[in-house]
């Protein structure tokens, strides 16, 4: 039995489910996040296999509104970075878990990344369907 269709059904599903993640953070963000100014104080490189491609994530701190002092990596990233070091930005953070922030944007609010994670997940995991079940008839 070849594998292959087992590990795209995998993979896909994967995909899918970030982009799902994704868009579920942004949602709750946009209906109960709490928007307030902050700073960038700096960019995280990520390379999955170490050369030029990856994404910039932006490391961003911010006072709540209770006063507390919070500094959190936002979980989405691009490139190139619309943001830069120094840079003055506005936050979306969840109130429940201030750790939880995203720049305040269309980039931020994740849907862009939401739906190109869900979409390929989506293909990958219908193709792999498609020939696990032709490999097994």
């Amino acid at each position: 039995m070849d594998t292959m269709p087992l590990v795209g059904i995998l993979f896909g599903a994967v995909f899918a489910g970030m982009g799902i993640r994704v868009m579920t953070i942004g949602q709750r963000l946009r209906r109960h996040g709490v928007r307030v100014p902050g700073v960038v104080v700096g960019l995280r490189w990520s390379s999955t296999n170490g050369n030029d491609s990856g994404v910039y994530y932006p490391t961003l701190r911010f006072q709540t509104v209770q006063g507390s002092v919070v500094e959190t990596e936002s979980d989405l990233g691009s490139n190139p970075s619309p943001v830069h070091p120094g840079q003055q930005v506005m936050v979306a953070y969840d109130p429940e878990r201030p750790q939880r922030a995203r720049l305040d944007g269309v980039g931020g609010k994740g849907v862009l990344h939401g739906v190109l994670f869900l979409t390929v997940g989506a293909v990958i995991l219908v193709v792999s369907l498609v020939a696990a079940v032709n490999s097994w008839l």
